[in-house]
C-alpha cells in the first residue's frame, strides 16, 4: 500500500465545483490545497457542462461530476450523487470524513451515506445567503425539513459567520460548531497596483445580480450623488437574473456613462477592478457573510454594508467600514459622499480592515482549523449523545449539566450531541413525545452511548431508542419524577422519603413504574448525591450500578461576579435576601414570604427577590399582596443564567428553604461566590453544607428556625464573613475537572 493510500480521505460534497466559481468553490479548493498532503479529497459534485469530464485529477483531490452536462444536473447529484461516493467508499480502507460544503443539493447524498455508514464522521459548513425566510418557508417548507435533518445528521458544524452558526442553533442543533469564514488569498488581493487607474471617484459592487443585493439602491445612489459629483462612475462586476432590470434602470436615471456593466469576472481577475476603485459598496437584503467585502478591504478599498447577516462580523461601524440602512439609496448616498471626502476615515478603514483581514481570513489558519477538526471527528473515542429536557438558554441544573458535557467531553475526546425536549416543545403534547423519542432514534444510530438527564420525560424514549439500537444506556437520576409529579398534579403531601414508604393513586404510580423500569433498563446510573444512590436503592435498584458524581460549576463564569459587584439591585444600605428556584410547593418560598414580617420589624432595609416561575406563582403573588409587601418582595420571572449570578453577587444571604433537594447548582454557585447561606437540612444539601459551619441548616418550613437564621447572618457581619470563607473553600471541591474525570471513567 503506497503512501497516500494510507491518509484519511475527506469526501466533499458541493453542488458545483470549478469551472464553476464562488464562495463554496473556492474554500474547497483553498482548504484541500493546503491540506492535500494529510488527506486524501474526493470532490463529488454536479457536471452542469458537457465539455467537463466525469473524473478529473486536479492538485487539491480528484473531481467527480454526477450528470449528463447540463443545468438538471444538481438534481442527478442529488438523487445519484451517493452511489458514486459509495463506489469509492468501496474502494478505499481507513479513516473517511464526509463534508457537506453548501446547503443545497450537494448536502443530500451525504445525508443519505450517513444512514449506510453512520459510524463515518460528517462535518457541515453552512455557507448560504439567502436569509431565514427562505429557510423557514422555501420550496413549500421543504428547506425547512431538509435543514433540520442535516443538522440531525451533522457530527460537527462550521459557519462562514456568526449569524448562520446562530442559524443551525436556532433549527435545534446543539454539539460542536466553531465559526471558520471563508478566507482570502491576501497577497493576490493586496498587490494589485493602484498606479494606473484612469479615474477617481469610481465605487465598485462585486456579486451575483440578485434581488437579495440590491444593486438597484446603488444604481439609485449613484443618481443622486451624480448632482454632486459629476464624474462619478459605478463599476459592476458580476452578472445574473437582474441584469437586465438594472440595465434598463441605469438608462431610466440617465446614468448610461456612469454605470459599467463588466458581466462575470475570472477570480483572478477581481484584484484588478478592485484596484480601480475607490469605495465598495453592497446594500444586501441577506448575506451570510460576503466575502466580496473581505476581499475589497485586503485589496484596499473602504467598504460600505448593510448590519445583516455575516456582514456584522466584517464590519465595525466607522472602523473597518461604513453601515447604511437597507434599501435606502439616500443613506448609501451619502456614506459614499463621506467617504470619498474624507480621505482621512478612509485609511482607517483600510488599515483597520487589512488587520482584521490578515488576522481572521488567511487561508493557512482557516485550512489549519479544518485540519484540526477533520482529525478531531477521525480519532473520536466514543460518541455521546445527552438526551434532556431543557438546555441554555433554560434554567436548571439539568441544562447546566448538559452544557458542560457538551464543552469538556469534546476536550477529552468525545463526540457529544445534546437533544432537548425545548427543540419540539412547540408541539402538542402526544406528539412531542413522540417526535422527541424518533429524534432520539435518528441521532443516536451513529453514538456509542445514550445518556439520559432524567428518568421519565426524556428517559423513556431514550431507552428505547439505546435498546431498538443496542447503544449502551447511561442514565442521570436527580429527583423522583413520581413524586414531583404528585405533589405538582395529583394531591401527594409527604415530603420524598415518606412518599417512599407509601402507594398512591394510579397516575402517580404510573409514572413510579415507568422511572423504576427506565432505571432497570440502564447499564449505568449516575447521580449528583449520596442521598439520592439512597433514594434510588429503594426503588430496588442494585447500588452496584450507581456512580455518585458530585455535580460542579462553570467557575469561570463566576469570576466575573465578584462580591457585591453588581448592586445596583437594592437602594443604598437595604439588605438583600435571594431565593431562586421551580416556584412549586416543595421549595417552600409561600413560607419565606409569611416570616418577611418578621424580618422587617428587625432589619427595615431587608428586601427579598424570589427568582422562578412555576405553578405556585399566583399564589405566591397573592400572598405578597395580603401581607402589604409588593414593595419588599420581588417575584422576577424566570431569568438568564448569568442575571441569576448578578443576583447571587449582590445578596446579603441566600436562602432555599426546601423539601427536596438532589444536588443544588444554585447552592453550590452561591458558595463559590461567597454568599452566606440558610438552607434545609433535606435531600444532599448537608453533603454541601455543615450546618454551622459553611451556613446554616434548618428544618423544611420551620419558620422560626427560619426567621432566626437569616436574622443572624444578617446582624452579624463576623459570622456571614466566616460562612463566606468557609463556603468559597469548600466549593472548590466540586470542581469541573473532577467531575468531568469521574464522568469520562463511567463513559469509557
Amino acid at each position: 500500500m503506497n503512501e497516500n493510500a494510507r491518509k484519511p480521505a475527506v469526501f466533499v460534497f458541493s453542488t458545483s465545483y470549478h469551472p464553476f466559481i464562488g464562495g463554496v468553490e473556492v474554500a474547497i479548493e483553498q482548504v484541500a490545497e493546503r491540506l492535500k498532503n494529510r488527506f486524501d479529497f474526493f470532490i463529488f459534485t454536479s457536471r452542469m457542462d458537457g465539455k467537463l469530464p466525469t473524473r478529473e485529477k486536479r492538485s487539491e483531490g480528484l473531481v467527480i461530476r454526477i450528470g449528463f452536462g447540463n443545468r438538471f444536473d444538481k438534481f442527478w447529484l442529488l438523487i445519484f450523487g451517493w452511489f458514486a461516493a459509495w463506489r469509492e467508499l468501496k474502494k478505499r480502507r481507513g479513516k473517511i470524513v464526509f463534508w457537506v460544503m453548501d446547503f443545497s443539493f450537494g448536502a443530500a447524498p451525504a445525508g443519505f451515506l450517513t444512514i449506510l455508514y453512520p459510524k463515518t464522521p460528517l462535518v457541515f459548513t453552512i455557507q448560504y445567503g439567502y436569509g431565514d425566510e427562505r429557510v423557514a418557508r422555501g420550496r413549500l417548507g421543504f428547506m425547512n425539513l431538509a435543514f433540520r435533518l442535516i443538522l440531525t445528521q451533522a457530527d460537527y458544524v462550521t459557519a462562514i459567520s456568526s449569524y448562520l452558526l446562530n442559524l443551525c442553533k436556532h433549527y435545534g442543533y446543539i454539539g460542536g460548531g466553531v465559526v471558520l469564514h471563508n478566507g482570502v488569498d491576501i497577497e493576490k488581493f493586496s498587490t494589485a497596483q493602484k498606479e494606473n487607474r484612469k479615474k477617481p471617484n469610481t465605487i465598485i459592487t462585486v456579486g451575483r445580480l440578485v434581488p437579495k443585493n440590491s444593486v438597484d439602491i446603488l444604481i439609485k445612489a449613484i443618481a443622486e450623488l451624480k448632482k454632486y459629483i459629476s464624474d462619478i462612475t459605478l463599476h459592476i462586476v458580476g452578472d445574473g437574473s437582474e441584469r437586465q432590470n438594472l440595465e434598463e434602470l441605469s438608462h431610466e436615471l440617465g446614468l448610461d456613462g456612469a454605470v459599467k456593466f463588466f458581466g462575470e469576472a475570472a477570480y483572478d481577475d477581481v484584484p484588478k477592478y478592485l484596484a480601480e476603485a475607490d469605495v465598495f459598496a453592497r446594500t444586501s437584503r441577506s448575506e451570510g457573510m460576503g466575502n466580496a467585502f473581505v476581499e475589497a478591504l485586503a485589496a484596499g478599498v473602504p467598504i460600505i454594508g448593510t448590519p445583516i447577516g455575516g456582514i456584522l462580523d466584517i464590519i465595525k461601524d466607522g472602523e473597518t467600514g461604513l453601515f447604511v440602512k437597507v434599501s435606502d439609496s439616500r443613506d448609501l448616498a451619502e456614506k459614499i459622499k463621506i467617504l470619498l471626502a474624507d480621505q482621512a476615515l478612509a485609511r482607517k478603514i483600510i488599515e483597520n480592515g487589512r488587520k482584521m483581514v490578515e488576522e481572521r481570513f488567511s487561508w493557512d489558519k482557516i485550512a489549519q482549523n479544518y485540519a484540526e477538526i477533520f482529525g478531531h471527528e477521525l480519532n473520536i473515542k466514543k460518541r455521546v449523545l445527552i438526551a434532556t429536557g431543557i438546555f441554555p438558554p433554560e434554567v436548571g441544573g439539568p441544562a447546566t449539566y448538559s452544557k458542560i458535557l457538551l464543552d469538556e467531553l469534546s476536550k477529552e475526546n468525545f463526540g457529544v450531541r445534546v437533544l432537548s425536549f425545548g427543540n419540539i416543545r412547540r408541539f402538542p403534547k402526544i406528539l412531542r413525545h413522540i417526535a422527541y423519542g424518533l429524534k432520539t432514534f435518528w441521532m443516536g444510530r451513529n453514538s456509542d452511548v445514550i445518556f439520559a438527564q432524567d428518568p421519565v420525560s426524556v428517559g423513556f424514549p431514550a431507552m428505547l431508542a439505546a435498546k431498538i439500537l443496542r447503544k449502551k444506556f447511561l442514565l442521570k437520576i436527580v429527583g423522583d419524577y413520581a413524586w414531583e409529579q404528585g405533589v405538582q398534579r395529583f394531591g401527594v403531601k409527604k415530603v420524598l422519603d415518606d412518599f417512599l414508604k407509601n402507594r398512591y393513586r394510579w397516575e402517580v404510580e404510573l409514572f413510579r413504574k415507568i422511572e423504576c423500569l427506565v432505571a432497570n433498563r440502564a447499564d449505568k446510573i449516575i447521580v449528583p448525591s449520596e442521598y439520592l444512590k439512597g433514594v434510588v436503592t429503594k426503588w430496588g435498584i442494585g447500588p452496584e450500578k450507581i456512580y455518585v458524581v458530585y455535580n460542579a460549576f462553570q467557575d469561570n463564569e463566576l469570576f466575573r461576579f465578584p462580591r457585591f459587584a453588581q448592586g445596583g439591585f437594592a437602594k443604598p444600605g437595604q439588605r438583600l435576601i435571594v431565593s431562586a428556584g421551580r416556584l412549586v410547593p416543595w421549595k417552600g418560598f409561600d413560607a419565606l414570604i409569611e416570616i418577611m414580617p418578621e424580618i422587617l420589624k428587625e432589619v427595615p432595609d431587608a428586601r427579598l427577590v424570589i427568582i422562578g416561575d412555576g405553578p405556585e406563582k399566583q399564589n405566591l403573588e397573592s400572598r405578597i399582596k395580603n401581607l402589604e409587601l409588593e414593595e419588599e418582595v420581588t417575584l422576577t420571572d424566570t431569568l438568564p443564567h448569568e442575571k441569576v449570578l448578578e443576583y447571587l453577587a449582590a445578596a446579603d444571604v441566600f436562602v432555599l428553604n426546601t423539601a427536596y433537594e438532589g444536588f443544588s447548582h444554585l447552592i453550590l454557585e452561591a458558595m463559590a461566590l461567597g454568599v452566606p447561606i440558610v438552607t434545609t437540612d433535606s435531600g444532599g444539601n448537608p453533603e454541601l453544607i455543615e450546618d454551622g459551619k459553611e451556613g446554616f441548616l434548618i428544618k423544611f418550613n420551620d419558620k422560626e428556625a427560619l426567621k432566626s437564621k437569616i436574622l443572624d447572618v444578617l446582624s452579624n457581619p463576623i459570622l456571614a464573613q466566616k460562612f463566606s470563607e468557609n463556603a468559597k473553600k469548600k466549593s472548590s471541591e466540586f470542581s469541573k475537572e473532577r467531575m468531568i474525570k469521574e464522568t469520562v471513567k463511567i463513559l469509557i
